[in-house]
């Protein structure tokens, strides 16, 4: 998994669910607080998947192919991360140890019924829903400073 792309790509998401014309790069990294060479990376691959298009020219950039309420959470993390949120260990356990010999189909079970519950979970939540969700936990962050 590639640390931090998935919460980067739904705080793109979202906030690019608030224009239909789309924004820039640049825009959007001010927002998410990266480097825009580095959102650029995620952004491409939300393109490749479907999930975006781009805009050329002057005034270019982003925008959502569908409408943010048909986007899930689960369909976000699949094009970015694929379907696993745990891993097995790249070592090798050791054959001849009771627990090694065993462990790895064990742990599979571990990460089979993880994905499940996670992925399930995620099928629920919309990019509508965490746009919607942000702009009114700002609000009233803001309505507090005052």
């Amino acid at each position: 998994m590639s640390v931090g792309w998935f919460p980067i790509a739904v705080h793109a998401l979202a906030l690019l669910s608030t224009s239909e014309e789309g924004y820039s790069s640049a825009y959007i990294a001010s927002s998410v607080n990266t480097h825009s060479v580095f959102l650029r990376r995620v952004l491409a691959k939300l393109v490749k998947s479907g999930l975006l298009e781009t805009k050329e020219g002057s005034g270019g950039g982003y925008r959502l192919v569908k409408p943010a309420h048909e986007i899930t959470l689960a369909e976000v993390y699949r094009s970015l991360e694929g379907d696993s949120f745990i891993s097995l260990s790249p070592a090798e356990p050791n054959e001849n140890c009771p627990v090694g010999s065993g462990i790895r189909p064990a742990f599979q079970e571990v990460i089979s019924n993880v994905d499940r519950l996670v992925l399930q979970q995620l099928e629920d939540i919309t990019i509508d829903q965490v746009a919607e969700s942000a702009i009114l936990h700002g609000k009233q962050k803001n309505a507090n400073k005052q």
